[in-house]
């Protein structure tokens, strides 16, 4: 989620129209933005796809597009070619941009840091895909270089010092340097200018004379990282953000290594839509063609108009439009729901709960019983964890196409390794953690579909005197009051579904109730637990519910 904090008076002067606190409620619970606060605040809860949404400047330019009005940005990009070398690097993509400023930057400055600050957590992954550097263009001597240095020859004046600092000074005696000192993995990476002195060591610091003030005209804007396409799509949103603050022109660098190049664009894919995609989705005789065709062109669509339909392509700043179904999502959205017209149905049924649902609950309160916190655990992530780290088989996992994010690259195929993911991101929490989760994996089925959903539960029990037992005393427990027997049997000498190098050996296997598999149970590897930063022993299960409803 992404929080834009403002108030109501500032909205008004970007919108230039006068609206009430009603009328922000109403406008957001149309488009689906959760609002909060009081009197003249106001804090808008954003979900993470509109990634561009990221300032109170890109909000009130959605907003102006579902009330019809204008808010000023401007939209032309411009291209230009400066004396700049990209030597290859650890982080070896970069994008460069200028910014002519409308005006002086006054006290934008503050919205300017914090919407950099934003996309650094979000998008760039606190910096780890991508990261996003700032400063006074007029400050800068050109010709520019960004390569790796030896950290002896490196000597500076950080961002917020009064004196030069060496290497090492900077990694321990400033903020960012111990924050985010892991994020150099070989040499440190720095921009140097013609004479050769330093004005940012990305992704850390900022040198003070670079820095950007109230008075600065211009910009210097750099997006490094590892991620081509996290760095493009970083790039995308903050373009949008940055031409509220002025005209915006990408620098094209030269790069030592063409493969470093992110060929940065601006082409989007193209959707057709027809009366039988919109009625399929939103009913018949919902919103026209035509209808459709003047909410695109207002929410910034280009709209060709063809006799069998419109071809649309979304505004370059869309990185969340990736499907035909996200184009009549945002119809939908301005039009407003409460807008369509019911139909009545003619068929009534008496509802009842899905079958085994009575069984979950019963496992989901017994669980809790056992002292035990839920879990909601992700469903999209990626083979470092659900493979790499843990050692389980990568085999007929469901991988994402044209995903936005090296981050998120597939749909978990299995409970344990996210888990694990979570007790590691929350090391600094009280031990013992007694965690679980009952949720849909995705795996590769033998149906007309090439992948199906099963339900799983996992848990894990990460602390000091953990053991097997403690796992499998719960799960007896569970498996004896909502099934009626605790004929629970370990096999520790067969290959577990690709899970064997998970556990230590002799400490864990597949589970069978009765001569049916449903499971693996075990005490993590202690190389496991070293992958994901744990330093108390840890046991786990990850049980299909399924195959004991069957």
């Amino acid at each position: 989620m992404v929080m834009i904090n403002t108030t109501m008076n500032e909205m008004n002067v970007l919108i230039k129209k006068r609206l009430t606190r009603k009328d922000y409620e109403d406008i957001c619970f149309r488009y689906g933005i959760d609002i909060e606060g009081d009197d003249n605040y106001l804090n808008f809860e954003l979900t993470s796809d509109r990634i561009e949404l990221a300032s109170k400047f890109s909000l009130a330019w959605l907003i102006g597009q579902l009330i019809n009005v204008k808010v000023h940005r401007t939209e032309t990009v411009l291209a230009k070619k400066l004396s700049v070398n990209i030597e290859n690097t650890h982080r070896p993509f970069v994008n460069l941009l200028y910014v002519k400023l409308t005006e002086p930057l006054g006290n934008k400055i503050k919205e300017l840091l914090t919407l950099q600050d934003k996309f650094d957590k979000t998008v760039g992954r606190n910096r780890h895909s991508a990261a996003i550097g700032i400063f006074d263009f007029s400050k800068i001597k050109f010709p520019i270089e960004y390569r790796e240095d030896d950290p002896a020859k490196i000597s500076f004046t950080p961002l917020a010092s009064a004196s030069p600092k060496s290497f090492e000074e900077i990694m321990t005696n400033t903020e960012k340097g111990r924050m985010y000192k892991n994020l150099i993995k070989n040499r440190p990476i720095v921009w140097r200018q013609a004479d050769e002195k330093i004005f940012a060591m990305p992704p850390i610091i900022n040198a003070d004379f670079s820095s950007v003030t109230n008075t600065t005209k211009s910009l210097l804007v750099d997006i490094t990282g590892n991620n081509k396409e996290t760095v493009n799509a970083l790039t995308k949103a903050l373009i949008f953000n940055l031409q509220f603050f002025g005209e915006v022109t990408v620098i094209k660098p030269t790069y030592s290594d063409k493969k470093n190049d992110p060929n940065l664009n601006f082409k989007q894919n193209k959707f057709f839509l027809d009366n039988t995609n919109i009625s399929n989705l939103l009913g018949e005789n919902s919103i026209s063609l035509k209808e459709a065709s003047r909410i695109l062109k207002t929410m910034d669509y280009k709209v060709f108009e063809e006799k069998s339909g419109l071809i649309v392509l979304p505004p370059f700043y869309r990185q969340d439009v990736i499907h035909q179904v996200d184009v009549i999502d945002d119809i939908l959205r301005f039009y407003g729901v409460q807008n369509i017209k019911p139909i009545e149905s003619n068929l009534y049924t008496l509802g009842s709960k899905l079958r085994g649902s009575e069984s979950i609950e019963n496992i989901r309160s017994l669980i809790v019983g056992f002292g035990y916190q839920e879990l909601d655990l992700n469903i999209l992530t990626n083979e470092e964890y659900q493979f790499k780290k843990t050692g389980i088989l990568a085999e007929n996992y469901a991988a994402l196409i044209d995903q936005k994010s090296g981050d998120i690259t597939m749909a978990r195929a299995n409970l344990l390794p996210e888990l694990l993911r979570t007790i590691s991101n929350n090391l600094h929490k009280k031990f013992p953690q007694s965690l679980f989760d009952i949720g849909f994996v995705l795996k590769k089925s033998g149906a007309d579909v090439m992948f199906s959903n099963e339900l799983h539960l996992c848990m894990g029990y990460c602390g000091l005197t953990s053991n097997l037992s403690d796992i499998l005393v719960v799960l007896r427990k569970l498996l004896k009051d909502t099934f009626g027997d605790e004929k629970l049997s370990i096999h520790s000498d067969e290959k577990s579904d690709g899970f064997e190098k998970m556990f230590i050996k002799g400490r864990g296997g597949s589970a069978y109730f009765g001569n049916k598999k449903i499971g693996v149970v075990g005490e993590v590897h202690p190389r496991v637990l070293n992958e994901f930063g744990i330093e108390l022993p840890t046991s786990v299960a990850e049980i299909n519910i399924e195959q004991l409803l069957l």
